[in-house]
């Protein structure tokens, strides 16, 4: 006897909630995607100014901010790509300069690129594109550097949306699928010079994907006949347009979407690159010779465009595509190293679901399905072809800790197939009642979340300068630097000099530099080492502080008493320095370390007028 009454109707009867309708309405994986954006953005702002500058960081910043105050830029590979030199100095004008406001943009950028998994929806399942979302949020590699002032998830980021809107463009035929792709691959090659091997890999998994196409072992068409059989599709749809003037039409209009698509590239690629200023010669010290048509001079003055896309091309060719040269005498021996630590360390260490399941993802459309998806396979052979070659051309060694950035990426992909193979498996065992297999395959989950929470909670949060960490490099400072920023921030509005820096000049890894050229770099100030002394040039210039050097120990007394500086900075272990002598004048505020260990050197020692 049903328990139906028209009282009690029976459940397929009863009338949901409107709020509930509504939200069956609407696209669930978009809502997922979305929540887990936030989520994101969330976990790469939370302190994104609390870890000290990293050596690099401070370098790129530091010329950020110079090209805010003076106004000059130019492209130089050692700065790497223009796009966050750029977005930074317009915070720094609008917000001012600080750790987190460097950050931000590549924050930002990191935080919203789960969206870019709805860019793939039409090759993935909703499990799959929702998997694909979470990794791009949560794996510990991609959160730690979207925290970390470099362009490695920058390029990483644009080049993965530019092959969504290929794939997306290949299924959709829409022209504006043409144009994103174009802009977004502008600005990765913008952002930094390894864009170039994004495309190669690109061309090498897609020869792969080909020849698979083509070779079907146990078929009886070999590879020609499939060739002609689409051959004989395309003239089959060319005669099956209605006039010769339609077939022209249609040629016109994608020749002009091309056109359209280059010079979108085009301009893209020449707002980054051009110089400001006084370009190069802005750069150095002394007075500039003849400079450089600046972008904002040739767009004052028509008549200037031609210097400056010759200034530019000229750059660009000199700079960018001797990158790649800049390896440094790689051996057998050191290619083993890096890539022993890129694959243990990096991607085992800090990674391994992510890994796991791209392994069980690709077996699963490789053996498991009778067609397994071109997309999987694709994204497979790019991400087992950068770890093979990006160890390559790491310029130094412990380059590869950034660098699983781009290996990470398109190993999502089979990892969100392997991932939602799973959850289908646990999902399907519910609905049929199979209590061992839904316990399996919630026991999984939940030693892949706890290992996810756990490895980016103690890399990226509890942990995120100290060398025990496997994704901290060399030129990272173990000590906080906030009581020295504060010194100097204490400091920069007086009269004087604020602070002086001293180091025995003659001596190796000296903070001050012995002799200076008569045109350099202008690092200010010019007389530190700017190798030995990052990240103190970035807090000096972005406290405001005016700051000289002494290189000997007379001239310390003499400067010491005759301008009183606020700040006095020594390097530990400089044995001219006369320690008694300022800690009677002024106030020792400890050591702090530069480097990621304590006896890295130089370690400096501040001291503050009473």
């Amino acid at each position: 006897m049903s328990d139906a009454s028209p009282d009690h109707p029976p459940p397929s009867a009863r009338r949901s909630h409107p709020l509930v309708a509504r939200l069956r309405e609407r696209d669930t994986v978009l809502l997922a995607v979305a929540a887990v954006t936030v989520l994101a953005l969330v976990a790469r702002l939370v302190a994104l100014g609390a870890r000290p500058a990293h050596w690099d960081e401070a370098r790129v910043a530091y010329w950020a901010l110079y090209a805010q105050e003076e106004g000059h830029f130019a492209y130089r590979s050692i700065v790497h790509g223009p796009v966050i030199q750029h977005v930074d100095r317009w915070l720094f004008e609008a917000l001012g300069p600080s750790d987190f406001v460097m950050r931000l943009p590549v924050a930002i950028v990191g935080g919203l690129l789960p969206l870019s998994a709805l860019l793939f929806r039409d090759h993935l399942r909703k499990a799959e594109t929702v998997a694909l979302s979470l990794f791009l949020a949560f794996n510990p590699v991609l959160l730690y550097y979207s925290r970390f002032m470099r362009s490695d998830v920058l390029v990483g980021a644009f080049a993965f949306v530019a092959l969504g809107m290929v794939v997306r463009l290949l299924e959709r035929r829409r022209a504006r699928y043409l144009y994103g792709a174009a802009i977004f691959l502008a600005l990765a090659v913008a952002s930094k010079e390894n864009a170039v091997l994004y495309v190669l890999t690109w061309l090498g998994a897609g020869a792969l994907v080909a020849d698979r196409a083509l070779d079907r072992p146990g078929s009886d068409r070999t590879g020609l006949d499939r060739l002609g059989a689409w051959a004989t599709t395309a003239r089959l749809y060319v005669r099956r347009t209605k006039t010769g003037f339609e077939t022209r039409r249609r040629v016109g209009v994608y020749a002009l979407h091309v056109l359209g698509t280059l010079a979108a590239f085009a301009l893209v690629w020449l707002f980054m690159f051009a110089p400001r200023g006084d370009g190069l010669e802005g750069l150095l010290t002394g007075p500039a010779g003849s400079g450089t048509v600046g972008l904002g001079e040739a767009v004052s003055d028509p008549a200037k465009w031609g210097p400056l896309l010759d200034a530019t091309v000229e750059q660009f060719r000199a700079e960018y595509l001797s990158w790649g040269g800049k390896t440094g005498g790689l051996t057998f021996e050191d290619y083993q190293a890096r890539l022993g630590g890129a694959v243990r360390d990096g991607l085992i260490g800090t990674s391994a679901p992510l890994v796991c399941f791209a392994i069980a993802g690709f077996i699963r459309e490789r053996y498991a399905v009778a067609e397994g998806r071109v997309l999987v396979f694709f994204l497979t052979y790019a991400g087992a072809a950068s770890i093979v070659g990006y160890p390559l051309g790491l310029s130094i060694g412990g380059g590869w800790k950034w660098n699983n950035v781009h290996v990470l990426l398109p190993l999502s992909i089979p990892a969100a197939v392997g991932l939602a193979t799973i959850y289908r498996w646990g999902r399907d065992a519910y609905r049929e009642d199979e209590p061992i297999d839904v316990g399996l395959t919630a026991l999984i989950l939940a030693v892949v979340v706890a290992t996810v929470v756990w490895s980016g909670a103690s890399h990226v949060y509890l942990n995120p300068s100290h060398e025990s960490n496997d994704l901290v490099q060399f030129g990272q400072p173990t000590d906080d630097l906030d009581p020295v920023v504060e010194e100097l921030r204490a400091a920069a509005p007086d009269e004087n000099p604020d602070v002086l820096v001293y180091g025995n000049a003659s001596e190796d890894a000296s903070i001050v530099d012995a002799g200076q050229p008569e045109r350099t770099w202008n690092v200010r100030p010019v007389c530190t080492d700017f190798g030995n002394f990052l990240p103190m040039q970035w807090y000096l210039a972005a406290s405001g502080a005016n700051a000289s050097c002494a290189g000997d120990p007379a001239e310390l007394r003499e400067r010491v008493e005759r301008e009183q500086p606020s700040v006095v900075i020594t390097r530990v272990g400089d044995d001219s320095v006369p320690t008694d002598w300022l800690e009677d004048r002024y106030d020792d505020r400890g050591t702090y370390s530069l480097r990621y260990y304590a006896d890295a050197t130089p370690t400096i020692q501040v001291y503050v007028r009473d």
